[in-house]
């Protein structure tokens, strides 16, 4: 049973919004054992909505169609769809009702135009929102099942989990259980994944390995399809050892979980605490590692040490370091990582120094170049790198590495 999804927005085709519900649908789908096979994203334009839908309706079972329910001129996606199922608009009373009730709880007048929110196609099924004036509803024609909702995402979202998926988990009788998994990869290339991986899920027809490039990582996705929830999970993981034996630990995380998030938790587990010493990545890594809530537990402190002199006077480098090494080099960032360490009185110090570019290159040290440095009471780390891409690719490849060298310092521990 093939799924499509429509998004209808001037926002969205002339990117000046992002389309992240097509991206969570799509993740949401395959747990009723559906397969999204086609994304679209129209205009606010009578003939290409309708264009779009008609084109669903001859390829796709389910269509999920996103915005355009709102109550301004350029939301017509009721009136649009309420013409290719050839019926008419009729006032749901419940839903003005509701309406009508959200904007007194709020102390706000309701003008007249929000009482199109209210209009739907004459055999519609009216999906409630909870937390927004948008209703969406559902109409069936043809065989398909075509959903409409508003393009909020929060709205959005809360109506999936509390309404589609439910109501495709009932009436799909029969249906193909998918489970997936995404495996995050650090420090391989696609190419390397890709020769690792041959052959590693056998002769199962029903398992598919997908590659997934992700600035800085790499992931990898698996799919498992079987009538048999039980027998899907069985079948992911068993593939998923395989993959952890022929990958090992270049693999960081599963699914949701972050570099940060992982780093965090081994962090608490080992009972640990870490300050971070930064110059090229100007704080990036402090604020990776304060993405996580309840960071404060195990990180304590940091110190953006740019130029020398801050160096000199927050981290206690030595000025004779810098004039004989550089504020680039591994003796820099071992003294810098020792400094915070000291300074903030914790089981880590961590350091990274480099040149992010694009100037400040040399021959011997060229834009790219970043030494980072780990220490603990008795042990220190310290090794060099070269690099490449924007400004911005090397701050993030920077930051990447730095994590990921105090995740597998903390997985040996």
């Amino acid at each position: 049973m093939g799924a499509e999804i429509i998004t209808i927005g001037d926002e969205l085709v002339s990117g000046k919004v992002v389309d992240t519900n097509s991206a969570y649908i799509s993740r949401r789908l395959p747990t009723v054992g559906l397969d999204v096979g086609y994304h679209t994203s129209v205009g606010d334009s009578e003939k290409d909505i309708s264009q779009a839908l008609r084109r669903a309706l001859n390829r796709s079972q389910v269509v999920i169609v996103c915005g355009g329910l709102g109550p301004t001129v350029d939301d017509i996606t009721r009136e649009v769809a309420a013409k290719v199922v050839r019926q008419p608009l009729v006032k749901n009373e419940e839903a003005l009702n509701s309406i009508k009730e959200r904007f007194a709880r709020r102390g706000l007048e309701m003008t007249p135009n929000n009482e199109k929110q209210a209009l739907f196609p004459l055999r519609a099924e009216l999906i409630p929102n909870s937390l927004g004036t948008a209703w969406g509803f559902l109409l069936r024609e043809r065989g398909s099942l075509l959903f409409f909702l508003p393009g909020v995402p929060r709205e959005l979202e809360g109506m999936v989990e509390e309404r589609i998926i439910p109501l495709l988990s009932k009436e799909r009788k029969g249906r193909v259980y998918i489970r997936s998994r995404v495996l995050k990869t650090f420090g391989l290339t696609e190419s390397k994944l890709d020769e690792l991986l041959r052959g590693a899920t056998g002769k199962r027809k029903n398992v598919k390995l997908g590659f997934l490039p992700k600035f800085p990582t790499n992931q990898i996705r698996i799919v498992v399809r079987s009538s048999s929830e039980g027998e899907a999970l069985r079948v992911l993981s068993q593939v998923e050892k395989e993959l952890e034996r022929r990958v090992g630990d270049y693999i960081f995380g599963r699914d949701e979980e972050t570099l940060e998030g992982v780093v965090g938790r081994l962090l608490k587990e080992n009972q640990a605490t870490i300050s971070v010493a930064e110059s090229c990545t100007g704080g990036l890594i402090g604020h990776r590692l304060t993405n996580v809530p309840g960071s404060s537990e195990y990180f304590i402190g940091g110190v953006i040490g740019y130029n020398n002199q801050a160096k000199i006077n927050l981290l206690n480098v030595s000025p004779e370091t810098l004039r004989k090494h550089g504020a680039v080099s591994r003796q820099t960032a071992v003294e810098m990582a020792r400094g915070v360490r000291s300074l903030h009185k914790t089981t880590l110090g961590l350091a990274v120094t480099g040149i992010a570019g694009p100037s400040g290159g040399s021959p011997e040290k060229p834009v790219g170049t970043v030494f980072i440095a780990l220490v603990d009471e008795e042990r220190t780390k310290v090794d060099g790198y070269h690099f490449g891409g924007s400004r911005e690719q090397v701050k993030a490849l920077s930051s990447q590495s730095a994590l990921d060298w105090v995740r597998r310092y903390l997985k040996k521990s």
